[in-house]
């Protein structure tokens, strides 16, 4: 019998509207299927992840003051996550969904375009197999932390002439490119194979 009212019981619970089951979840959900309907206001948006971005800046600075010699460093997921918005505000692209394989976004003339940042000076990595789609762009940002100060572009052309000869030596099957060497393969990319910008304040 016990059984059985326990089964009872979750046939009731399982007829039962999900808004009064989980009201906060499902709410949650819908407002994100709205704001994603919603056209997206690019300088709002812009203005107000840049003003997020130095408040974020700022903790890791006050951080370091309270530890000297303690480094509080921006990496990983987070700082792909700033370059990715950060080159959305700067480039005619749209983001793809987090973690796609192979690429970060779509420019609006249809390319597939990886994205890569770093706050460093040394190096980004990029997978060599990034390239196999034809016509596939790179983005590479060397972030500032310095405000008002906008974000160095250090590359944008095609992904093939950055990955030509390059093989990988991670791990997880990416090459480091240093900046440096990045910088020279940018001044010999035509304006026409760049991805082109998007006219918003600058970052």
């Amino acid at each position: 019998m016990r059984d059985m009212r326990r089964g009872a019981q979750l046939d009731i619970v399982s007829i039962v509207d999900e808004d009064e089951v989980m009201p906060e979840v499902v709410l949650r959900k819908r407002k994100v299927s709205a704001q994603a309907q919603q056209p997206v206001d690019w300088r709002a948006r812009t203005e107000r992840t840049l003003a997020l971005v130095e408040q974020l800046i700022d903790v890791v600075n006050r951080l370091e003051e309270l530890h000297p010699g303690r480094k509080f460093t921006l990496d990983g997921h987070l700082v792909g996550s700033i370059g990715e918005a950060a080159a959305e505000a700067l480039f005619a692209i749209t983001l793809a969904t987090a973690s796609t394989t192979g690429y970060d976004a779509v420019a609006d003339d249809g390319r597939r375009v990886e994205i890569k940042a770093t706050f460093g000076t040394g190096s980004v990595a990029v997978r060599p197999t990034s390239g196999v789609h034809a016509g596939a762009a790179l983005i590479v940002l060397k972030l500032s932390k310095v405000k008002n100060m906008g974000h160095e572009v250090v590359y944008n052309g095609p992904i093939a002439n950055v990955i030509d000869g390059v093989v990988a030596s991670t791990s997880n099957g990416q090459a480091p490119i240093r900046l440096s060497r990045l910088r020279k393969l940018d001044l010999s990319v035509p304006d026409a194979l760049r991805v082109p910008r998007r006219m918003l304040p600058s970052w």
